[in-house]
């Protein structure tokens, strides 16, 4: 328990850290947008505590937005893989739901926001099933392709700049 209070109150504060520095005055991406018409990013999300794994959607919405504000067209995607894949279903593991039922909530809706961003999911099939997560189960805005880790390779492959968020 006393590991667990950190973890959420990071989980909780992050998103409104992200939230108070994207929009500070005069703090831009200039330098490092310079030249750049659309972002293409592959976020690797291999999450295991459903609170931070929470914190760090809403910043990819956040990076989403504020690319935009710097005039490059944000291309991103995103694979789940290993743990993470038991926080992005619809009938999560009893444990899980009782623990983390309110957090769940939030992750599909943090989810269904990424979805209308344009932010393309996939979904690790190799992980659901080690998890024992039915592929029928994910969330609509979730794919699930063969396997992550080709996914994540593909698109580098394809020239996207892989974020790992591990």
């Amino acid at each position: 328990m006393r590991n667990r209070i950190p973890i959420l109150l990071l989980g909780l504060l992050l998103p409104l850290g992200l939230g108070s520095m994207a929009t500070a005055e005069g703090l831009d991406n200039r330098e490092a947008t310079e030249g750049i018409e659309t972002m293409r990013a592959i976020y690797d999300m291999r999450k295991s505590n459903p609170s931070v794994m929470l914190a760090y959607l809403r910043g990819i919405a956040s990076n989403h937005e504020n690319l935009i504000r710097e005039g490059v067209e944000p291309d991103l995607r995103m694979v789940f893989i290993a743990e993470a894949v038991k926080f992005i279903t619809t009938e999560p593991e009893p444990e899980v739901a009782f623990d983390h039922g309110e957090t769940l909530e939030e992750i599909a809706k943090a989810i269904d926001r990424l979805d209308a961003l344009g932010v393309r999911m996939e979904v690790c099939s190799a992980a659901t099933r080690a998890y024992g997560v039915d592929n029928d189960t994910i969330l609509g805005p979730v794919q699930p392709v063969r396997s992550g880790f080709i996914a994540v390779m593909g698109y580098q492959n394809q020239g996207y700049a892989l974020v790992p968020v591990y």
